[in-house]
């Protein structure tokens, strides 16, 4: 699973405390046969998942929900041990995914990618700093080499036999080309951090005044030489592992006259950064930095404010004669529209995404939010202009055709006749997930007529489908009618524990 999508029901199902107790027992069965059988994992599929710059994408893992859960347990009967050999957090080397479990949060709110930036800023406004270097790791995690990985666990206080469940796992999922780990799980975060530890070894002994999040790398130089020498020596480390820098995202910037000032504590976490106990204690993904936001997130009143004193028509004007937009100046647009309540003059995203289609997902979310507050005659020109989208699919990127699937199927938008349309003609290599994101929206449209005509794809249908195509049937099927085709699907998904919750909970 990974957060591209919309929230799957699959998680919901973990609200129930007899359903968790259940899926922990199977998980730990699994588990407890050390072995790739017997964790009876799926092969994963793969979403392209933008990032911030036009051609730059991520390749995020599908997972199913069980092999998530596994797998994420399996890593964590290792991260205490991987934790305590992880640079000291009190010296602020390393600001990604420190393990600190509580209330369902694996991870220390006070450490992310903000508090990372804030200690940057401020180490670059130290006298003794004058250089900074900005670099990253290219394709990291599709060039994790998996058997060096398993190299420097076994090189820890940890059980071999675990090492190497984990190792096969990883190549399964790898296809056995000994490259990349999954990209969406917390479980792939803590593997990743540990791929880094030797890495951050050799700096820390070479005295390299650094920090990083993940792959993102900050040096702290006294002069030019000493920030040419120290990038040498990451380069040189980093081929050892398998990896290199981005050059493109590589770059020395003179911060010798920045203002000086005390380098403070870290914050803690303001209410933004605090997870939420009821919604987030049963995610099993985070987000990424880095990318594309793919959620709206609502102003605060100080940005509504400031947002409301900028000139909207000469910012609208601006954004039509420029050729290329910038992603940063498309969120301000958005916000500032917000701000000003001027939601009649959305009517400009069609320009606007036609020119940078990854904000599609954000841009629908926002839709979806703010329905009551948009002009009918607004919508219904927004509504035909992502119809028109579904004629071409072909020509269409997954995530896109989720995000307008999600839209036609929200209230305001509804486009029932466009969603049975797509689904009819939906090629077989059309996506990993995009199946599934439609039976998901023709839930709240669909008639008896629709659930009879979709219950007949189910033995062509993937387990995503399947899963999806049972509730749909259960919403909208009379219980005679719906009962005895419901009990051939428990013998046939037996296995799936997920599919016979949703239609038969847990009792006892």
């Amino acid at each position: 699973m990974t957060d591209i999508f919309p929230r799957p029901d699959e998680v919901d199902l973990l609200r129930s405390p007899l359903f968790e107790k259940e899926v922990a027992k199977h998980v730990e069965t699994r588990i407890k046969g050390n072995s790739l059988s017997g964790l009876k994992v799926h092969p994963i599929q793969h979403v392209l998942f933008p990032k911030k710059d036009p051609f730059d994408f991520r390749r995020a893992a599908l997972m199913q929900p069980i092999d998530t859960i596994t797998s994420l347990a399996l890593v964590l009967s290792i991260a205490d041990v991987l934790e305590r050999f992880r640079p000291p957090i009190a010296k602020k080397y390393v600001f990604s995914y420190r393990l600190k479990p509580k209330d369902g949060v694996l991870f220390n709110p006070r450490y992310n990618f903000t508090s990372f930036e804030q200690h940057v800023s401020e180490r670059a406004k130290q006298a003794r700093t004058k250089v900074l270097v900005k670099c990253d790791i290219a394709s990291f995690y599709d060039r994790l080499n998996l058997h060096r990985l398993e190299s420097t666990l076994l090189g820890l206080p940890l059980e071999k036999p675990r090492v190497k469940l984990i190792n096969e796992l990883l190549l399964f999922w790898a296809n056995r080309d000994s490259y990349s780990i999954p990209v969406g799980g917390n479980g792939s975060r803590i593997l990743a951090e540990a791929a880094l530890l030797s890495v951050d070894d050799f700096l820390i002994s070479h005295g390299i005044s650094f920090c990083r999040f993940v792959d993102d790398y900050r040096f702290f130089a006294p002069d030019t030489k000493s920030a040419h020498a120290w990038l040498t020596l990451f380069v040189e480390r980093l081929f050892l592992e398998g990896l290199s820098i981005n050059p493109a995202k590589t770059s020395l910037e003179d911060v010798s006259s920045r203002r000086v000032t005390p380098l403070p504590k870290v914050p803690s976490p303001t209410a933004e950064d605090r997870p939420r106990r009821e919604t987030d204690a049963t995610r099993l993904i985070v987000g990424y930095t880095g990318t594309v936001p793919t959620k709206f997130r609502e102003l605060s009143e100080k940005e509504s404010i400031e947002l409301r004193e900028e000139d909207l028509q000469e910012t609208i004007q601006t954004f039509k004669t420029k050729v290329v937009l910038h992603p940063d100046d498309i969120r301000r647009l958005l916000r500032m529209l917000v701000a000003k309540a001027a939601y009649a003059e959305l009517s400009i995203l069609p320009d606007v995404l036609d020119r940078f289609p990854q904000f599609t997902p954000m841009v629908v979310d926002l839709l979806v939010k703010k329905t009551d507050d948009i002009p009918e005659a607004t919508r219904e020109r927004l509504r035909e202009y992502f119809i028109a989208k579904l004629t071409n699919v072909e020509r269409v990127p997954e995530y896109i055709l989720i995000a307008i699937v999600r839209l036609l199927g929200a209230k305001g938008y509804e486009c029932k006749a466009s969603l049975l349309e797509l689904f009819r003609n939906l090629k077989r290599n059309a996506g990993s997930f995009i199946g599934r994101c439609i039976i998901d929206a023709l839930r709240g449209l669909a008639s008896r007529n629709d659930a009879l005509e979709i219950r007949q794809y189910f033995n062509r249908a993937d387990v995503w489908e399947r899963r999806a195509i049972i509730r749909l049937v259960d919403a909208h099927l009379s219980e005679e009618e719906k009962r005895p085709w419901l009990k051939n699907v428990k013998v046939h998904m037996a296995d799936d524990i997920f599919a016979i919750e949703s239609f038969e909970p847990k009792k006892k």
